[in-house]
């Protein structure tokens, strides 16, 4: 397939790139040229910043568009409505940010409700939107591409080259072993995806031309927050000793959720939030996991080998011992 990418060498759009690649796809991509220089020899890049022109695609014949980057309802239809005369496909990045109603149901399908805003397209208040402004860009996608759009909705994107470092943060914490601050409860449920599969995933769908929107997060079998720590430390070699916190503990001290103490967000022991989504449409359509040990794995290596690792999301280690010290005092 002749495919054109908006966006393409930062995490996600990088590991979608390379997937393709290794499927023996053409790929063009489109973005500002700003990042990843050095990636990619042979590709056409066609330089050009979507939120102002996309005048340079225009009229470009491809098999599929692939909209990576896109965060706004005006950016997505620019681009949508620039390639639609001569691309039969359009397929667009979202994320399950855009579900209104997280309720404890037993999973949060694709047919939940969608999230709304007030909040002009142009501006992003500290994440507060984020949701509802991609609901709007995926609608905007419809508008345009109609029955021939695909929507993909990544849960958690974890994996090598995550410079979030959510996930990262617990492969490397471990790894460094120590006793380390665990939010609890140990039994809260955990869902993220490699970017691999979801790369594989996303490109599966391309080729076959799938139209409709889909869930994409993991694994196939549902992991507590002790499960993943505990596969990450078998997978890492780890000797830290986990200490298990309470959630009250953690929001009396104003930690902050999925930064600070990635993969979790206060009341998710009662509402999982993101970790109750159906995979019921995913998985038939060809979703697959690779094992978590893997992508642990492969995280450390990608991060141990990074000139400047991520640190994005963390919790000091001062902080960390404090909290484990007031902790145990409390308990006394």
């Amino acid at each position: 397939m002749d495919l054109l990418i908006a966006g393409g060498t930062q995490f996600v759009g990088r590991h979608i790139v390379e997937t393709a690649l290794a499927r023996g796809h053409k790929v063009t991509l489109l973005n500002r040229g700003q990042s990843g220089q050095g990636l990619f020899p042979g590709v056409e890049r066609i330089q050009a910043d979507r939120t102002v022109d996309v005048s340079p695609v225009k009229g470009r014949k491809f098999d599929s568009c692939i909209d990576v980057s896109g965060y706004f309802r005006r950016h997505v239809r620019m681009l949508a409505e620039a390639v639609k005369p001569t691309v039969r496909h359009f397929c667009f990045i979202s994320t399950v940010s855009v579900y209104a109603d997280w309720r404890p149901a037993p999973a949060v399908s694709e047919d939940f409700e969608l999230a709304k805003t007030d909040t002009p397209d142009h501006e992003l208040r500290d994440n507060k939107d984020y949701g509802a402004l991609k609901a709007l860009a995926e609608d905007a996608a419809h508008q345009i591409y109609g029955d021939g759009t695909l929507i993909i909705r990544p849960g958690l994107v974890v994996g090598p080259r995550d410079h979030t470092n959510r996930f990262t943060y617990w492969v490397t914490r471990l790894a460094e072993g120590g006793e380390v601050l665990a939010p609890g409860p140990a039994e809260r449920p955990v869902q993220f995806i490699d970017a691999r599969d979801l790369a594989a995933f996303t490109l599966h769908m391309v080729e076959k031309r799938a139209a409709g929107v889909y869930n994409a997060t993991g694994p196939a079998k549902r992991l507590t927050m002790a499960e993943m720590l505990d596969a990450i430390g078998k997978t890492v070699a780890s000797t830290a000793k986990l200490t298990w916190v309470d959630a009250e503990f953690l929001v009396e001290k104003e930690v902050k959720p999925y930064t600070e103490m990635p993969i979790w967000l206060p009341g998710s022991e009662k509402r999982p939030l993101f970790a109750t989504i159906s995979l019921d449409r995913s998985i038939p359509a060809g979703l697959k996991h690779r094992p978590l040990a893997e992508t642990a794995k492969d995280t450390l290596a990608w991060w141990k080998g990074e000139k400047d690792p991520p640190v994005a999301a963390a919790m000091t280690r001062e902080k960390e011992r404090d909290l484990l010290a007031k902790w145990k005092a409390r308990k006394k």
